[in-house]
């Protein structure tokens, strides 16, 4: 039979890592409403920058509540 420290273990990497590559995808998407602003700026259309600028605050927000729950997955260890 196999200990559940280590099955445990295993299955924190697991979460980690996929936390990180959802990180990557919204650090993306970032760049590229940021892209995206500075293009319709540029060329006089400036209502997507309200836009971009809510869907950054949920990015935002999306990544504090992933590294609140990644403390209290460190501090559970």
């Amino acid at each position: 039979m196999k200990d559940s420290g280590g099955n445990r273990r295993q299955q924190r990497t697991g979460v980690f890592v996929a936390l990180l590559l959802f990180e990557l995808v919204l650090v993306l998407l970032q760049l590229w409403l940021f892209v995206s602003v500075l293009e319709g700026t540029v060329s006089g259309g400036s209502p997507i920058a309200l836009t971009a600028m809510f869907v950054s605050f949920a990015c935002f927000a999306v990544n504090t509540w992933m590294l609140v729950g990644v403390r209290r997955l460190d501090r559970a260890e």
